[in-house]
């Protein structure tokens, strides 16, 4: 059996993980690439003691995990920093997935959705049949990221600075969620997305 493989991307704020709920709910198996993430620096262990190593103790939090926050607004203003970060983490990330996909398999599912935010950016377009990207409008993200996250707009600007912007995430895609309405216009475009996802794996 060979696997199929659907990314899943977009920029922070723009509703990603919203739209990999709407598609786990509708059936899809979805492998959270930003949960595999935290999950690195949020257990102690091998990833935590590299993180450390390279950013110092003062990333701690007193339960022996990393504040995430801290580290992130030091390494969004150094690209050699974040670079660090992210050798760091996906390396485990790349196994954990692999792992999931093994057992994915071993159940007889042939399609899955990887839920990614660095899948652009780390040029990983040619590990998937079919790439989906959702957009949304600049000041709609920054919204969603001061409610949501608690962050304030320089930080959004910040990690959006450092991300493939639209017009790239455009032309490097397959198909499109536009998170431009309501919930209830967002959850129909999901939908007809993942439906043309899997018309274009048929072909």
């Amino acid at each position: 059996m060979i696997m199929r493989r659907i990314g899943l991307t977009g920029g922070i704020g723009a509703g990603k993980s919203t739209v990999a709920d709407l598609w786990r709910r509708a059936g899809e198996t979805v492998i959270d690439l930003d949960a595999l993430s935290r999950a690195v620096l949020d257990v102690p262990g091998p990833g935590v003691d590299e993180a450390v190593a390279r950013f110092g103790p003062e990333i701690l939090l007193d339960g022996g995990t990393v504040d995430r926050p801290r580290l992130a607004a030091r390494v969004f203003s150094d690209p050699r920093a974040r670079e660090d970060l992210e050798r760091i983490v996906l390396s485990r990330v790349d196994d954990a997935v692999a792992r999931q996909e093994v057992e994915a398999a071993a159940r007889g599912i042939e399609v899955v959705v990887h839920d990614s935010p660095l899948l652009l950016e780390k040029h990983r377009d040619g590990d998937f049949a079919v790439l989906v990207s959702v957009l949304a409008r600049r000041e709609d993200r920054i919204s969603r990221i001061a409610r949501d996250r608690g962050r304030d707009r320089a930080y959004a600007e910040s990690v959006m600075a450092a991300q493939v912007d639209d017009l790239e995430r455009i032309r490097r895609s397959d198909l499109l969620v536009l998170n431009t309405g309501d919930a209830a216009l967002l959850a129909h475009r999901a939908r007809h997305q993942l439906d043309r996802a899997h018309d274009l794996l048929a072909r």
